[in-house]
Formats: C-alpha cells, structure tokens, sequence
C-alpha cells in the first residue's frame, strides 16, 4: 500500500535535555499532540498539525518523520527514523537524533547518541502508571534549538570542568527517571522533576520570566521543568508541572491566569492516519 496519510506525536523530554548532545542518555516520551502529513492528487505532500512550533514538543521532528513516511511509502520504522534524521541535520545543524526517534517509535524512550554512527536506544515499558501531568507553553523562544545548542558549548567553553559536572549530575537524574518508570518506589518524582530543572537553569537556558513561573509552582508545592531545549532572552517553550494536589493546582493556575492542558504520555509513534483506511 502507497502510505498518502500518517501521523506523528509531539514529544517532551523528561530528563537529558542538551546532556544528550554530549553523549549523555536522556528519556523521552511521546504525546498525545499529533502532525498529519497528507499526499494530494497531485504528489504535493500538506501538513496540518496540533504541536507548537519552537515550543520544545518536537514540532519539527514530528513533521521529519511523518513527512519522511508518506515519502517512503511504507511503515519502515528503521528507514523513517533514519531519513527523518537527515531532516532534523537540516533544520537543526547537529542533532542528538533522539526526537526524531521517540517522534518515530513512540511510547517511552532511553537514548543515547555515542557518536555520529553509533546511537542507542531501548523503548521503555513502565512498572508504574505515570501520574497525571499539566503542560504549560510560556511561548516560543526568541532563540532557535541550533543558537540554544550553540549557546550552551560557548558559554562553557572556558568552564568545560564545570560543564562536565552538571553533565553527571543531569545523568545521575535521567537514572531516577529510569528508576522511576520502573517501579523504584522510593524514586520522589517532585524531587527528580526540581532537580532537572535546577541543572538546565546551571546551562543557562531558561529565561528569567519562566523562572518566576516555576518558582511560583514550587512554592505552591509543586514542580515544574522545561522539556526542549528552552529560551534564554525572553520565553523558554513548553513547562511540565506535577503536583499531587490536582484541585490546588487548578487553583493556582486560575489565579496566575496559565493556562494549563493535561497531557497523556506514552502514545504510538508514526503511524498511518485511520482516515486513509
């Protein structure tokens, strides 16, 4: 079957952000926010699209891979992923290759890009049910992923003994999460969430005005991160907050006027859209 139709999930990255760059391992899950790629009659291939752009849920590796399908002309999930990683070179200059994988193959993801022609991963199956998040987008950074990326090596450049160690640190996190997913009951998920975000603000890649939002969470007992590579001048992207107290959080939300949505993690990655059926 020529594929005319498919389908890709935005996704967030729950621990590893810019660490995967340096060959660290990050997890990521995909979400239920999804790109269609549409062949017409004419071979034009048309996009339309629930995920923000530059928001840090992978808008462009969405539309890499879903485009990348419909191109191909068949579910081969190997060869997607590996043309949608060619797209995202384009796009992003030197990408860790790891949202176009979890766009890919969907679900929950551990990633790990040893070097150019070497990059590992292993879909995770959760022991746990992941408790019930909210997303927030402070709104599309005045940087692009290629100038945060970029912005990150030159700001250490000088400090790289510095950067190594939040750089274990941010791995050490990523292991919780695993832990987490896995059914580690001992594993805080408010802690592990704070602590990410603690080292991604030591990188330098959140702005002052996301600051205050999540420090604002926090003290109402929350815990909150970016999830993409973020915004330093002026707005970061996408915000993940989780608090154990839904009806609280409501609250907070109100009186702050965010505007929060829920999302539901761990949703199937490329596919072919139920309308070309």
């Amino acid at each position: 079957m020529v594929l005319k139709r498919v389908s890709a999930p935005a996704k967030l990255i729950l621990s590893g952000e810019h660490a995967v760059t340096y060959g660290n391992s990050a997890i990521l899950v995909a979400i239920n926010k999804r790109l269609t790629a549409s062949r017409s009659q004419n071979g034009k291939i048309e996009i339309t699209s629930e995920i923000p752009i530059g928001a840090g849920m992978g808008s462009s590796a969405a539309f890499s891979v879903a485009t990348s399908a419909v191109k191909l002309g068949k579910m081969d999930l190997e060869k997607i992923n590996e043309m949608a990683y060619k797209m995202e070179k384009k796009f992003h200059g030197n990408p860790s290759g790891a949202d176009n994988t979890i766009c890919t193959y969907g679900g929950f993801l551990w990633y790990r890009k040893e070097n150019e022609n070497f990059k590992t991963f292993k879909t995770i199956t959760p022991k746990r049910k992941f408790p019930k998040v909210y997303l927030v987008n402070t709104g599309k950074p005045l940087e692009t992923t290629k100038e945060m990326v970029r912005g990150v090596n030159d700001r250490f450049l000088d400090r790289r003994s510095y950067l190594d160690i939040v750089l274990k640190n941010t791995e050490n996190v990523t292991k919780q999460f695993l832990k987490f997913l896995t059914g580690d009951k001992d594993v805080n998920l408010d802690e592990i969430i704070k602590e990410n975000e603690r080292l991604v603000e030591e990188l330098g890649v959140v702005s002052e005005s996301t600051k205050q939002i999540i420090r604002k969470i926090e003290n109402a007992g929350g815990a909150a991160k970016i999830c993409g590579a973020g915004g330093r001048k002026d707005k970061s992207g996408i915000v993940l907050i989780y608090h154990k107290d839904t009806e609280k959080l409501m609250d907070f939300a109100k009186m702050n006027a965010l505007d929060l949505f829920p999302v539901k993690m761990g949703v199937e990655g490329v596919k072919i859209d139920l309308n070309e059926l």
